[in-house]
């Protein structure tokens, strides 16, 4: 037999053993909390610090429990007392610190056990998702006096969307820079329009799942004399359906135009991370189990395939039934849907069919990273 043939099976066989094993942890640990701010005061150093990284231990458990759920639920969100919390914790670093004057400055990296925190969650009877999303990169276009802009500065639209708070959650929002390889790739009238070619180009150089395009205009309302903003909001790309929804939102009594903007980029970019959620909360309950044909050219193209599959949270364990040069067979257990977890695959551009005719499920590797 060739050589060269020989080793290949001997990695097949040796990947076929480590491979029927449970899913390792996302790629992307949901379960880690960066950026935590601690600001605490004592009779001395020593003692702030300890209460003060306490404290932010806590905080930072708050932070991911919110991440995880809805915000409907998030006011019967558990409160463990420090002994509880003790048993969520994996780690924590200190990323920057300060002393002085019985003062402690820090901001912390938190990192909790996976399983416990799903554990407390499901004790409190609370739904939770843990699918994130690839980024979904966010044009804010503004029309007025006949004028469509995105990258001008006098977009006072971009402007509130670039005032808005990051939050690390499972729905990555970008603002892309406006600097000279964005103005080239795409005008406000190729994004009004849906231009795919160009809307393409600026997701790729961002590494964007979809590409949100909000465009808002103002109004004054007749019947009141209020300010109003009237919104325009269409998703390309990923598993979005192009369609177009509009909305329109009128200022509080003693707001100005930008105070109306950034109150709407607020609430948009807060209902899109809610709505990714909805669309993710597993049933945990249940878990399901299919048999699925992966195509592959290569022993680095399986590796690949199996190394993103690891980064799904809904997996819960892979077993590799035959794996040969041009295919793998494996039996997935997974949490929730056929179509949750088909999302889920999405994200590390993998894409899920099922064929009715032939009833087989095939896995194949969109980008063959």
């Amino acid at each position: 037999m060739n050589k060269t043939l020989v080793l290949y099976v001997g990695a097949l066989l040796c990947l076929l053993v480590a491979s029927n094993s449970p899913v390792k942890a996302q790629a992307r640990d949901i379960f880690s909390v960066a950026g935590v701010v601690v600001d605490a005061r004592a009779a001395d150093e020593l003692a702030a610090k300890s209460s003060g990284i306490a404290r932010g231990q806590h905080d930072a458990l708050r932070i991911l429990f919110e991440r995880l759920t809805l915000k409907d639920d998030h006011d019967r969100l558990p409160s463990p007392d420090d002994r509880a919390l003790t048993g969520l914790l994996r780690d924590f670093s200190v990323d920057r610190e300060k002393f002085g004057g019985g003062r402690y400055l820090a901001s912390l990296t938190v990192r909790f056990r996976a399983k416990e925190v799903r554990r407390v969650l499901d004790d409190a009877g609370i739904p939770f998702a843990e699918t994130a999303s690839r980024p979904v990169l966010v044009l804010p276009v503004f029309q007025t006096a006949g004028a469509t802009v995105l990258w001008d500065d006098t977009n006072p639209w971009f402007g509130a969307w670039s005032r808005l708070r990051k939050i690390d959650g499972l729905l990555p929002l970008l603002l892309p820079v406006g600097d000279l390889s964005d103005i080239s790739s795409i005008s406000a009238e190729d994004a009004v329009l849906g231009e795919k070619r160009q809307l393409l180009e600026i997701a790729r150089r961002y590494g964007a799942g979809e590409v949100m395009v909000i465009v808002a205009s103002l109004a004054i309302d007749q019947s009141n004399g209020m300010l109003r903003v009237e919104i325009a909001k269409s998703r390309f790309g990923g598993n979005s359906s192009d369609q177009t929804v509009f909305r329109r939102f009128e200022a509080k009594a003693d707001s100005d135009r930008d105070a109306l903007l950034d109150d709407t980029a607020k609430l948009l970019s807060q209902e899109a991370v809610e709505a990714w959620k909805r669309d993710n909360l597993l049933e945990r309950s249940v878990q399901q189990r299919i048999v699925v044909r992966v195509p592959i050219r290569n022993l680095s193209e399986w590796l690949s395939v199996r190394k993103r599959l690891g980064s799904i949270s809904a997996l819960r364990q892979i077993d590799v039934v035959q794996l040969a040069i041009d295919k793998a067979e494996i039996g997935i257990s997974y949490l929730g849907n056929a179509d949750q977890l088909r999302l889920a695959m999405a994200q590390s551009n993998l894409s899920l069919e099922y064929s009715a005719e032939t009833a087989i499920w095939t896995l194949r590797s969109e980008t063959g990273r």
